[in-house]
């Protein structure tokens, strides 16, 4: 991809000797996209420059549908364990539930069993 400050030459992707030209010229108020094969322009278009935002905006709208962009859990769903952790887990001694005794003498005291 080669350029200037007014002009882009972007060779085609399936080769063959095209390539995609963008000129601005600014004293006429106008770019121009033009197909080019072994150094013959084959077809231009003179844009206005009205249009350029318009013509930027498809351009940036492909981009970002192009960027991929990271799958984040739905909320409330953990992420999948990793096998490692998933191992660590088997290994890992079961520990009690922790109970609050004084609760439990109040209740034994006031004639509730827990």
């Amino acid at each position: 991809m080669g350029g200037h400050s007014n002009r882009l030459s972007i060779p085609d992707a399936r080769g063959g000797g095209a390539n995609l030209r963008v000129t601005g010229h600014a004293d006429q108020g106008k770019v121009v996209v033009s197909h080019w094969r072994d150094g013959v322009c084959v077809a231009s278009t003179p844009i206005e420059l009205s249009q350029v935002p318009a013509l930027i905006a498809v351009l940036a709208n492909a981009l970002g549908q192009a960027v991929a962009t990271p799958e984040t859990p739905t909320r409330g769903t953990p992420p999948p364990a990793s096998w490692l952790s998933t191992v660590r887990g088997l290994l890992r001694p079961t520990v009690a539930k922790i109970v609050d005794l004084r609760a439990v003498r109040e209740d034994r005291r006031d004639g509730r069993i827990s």
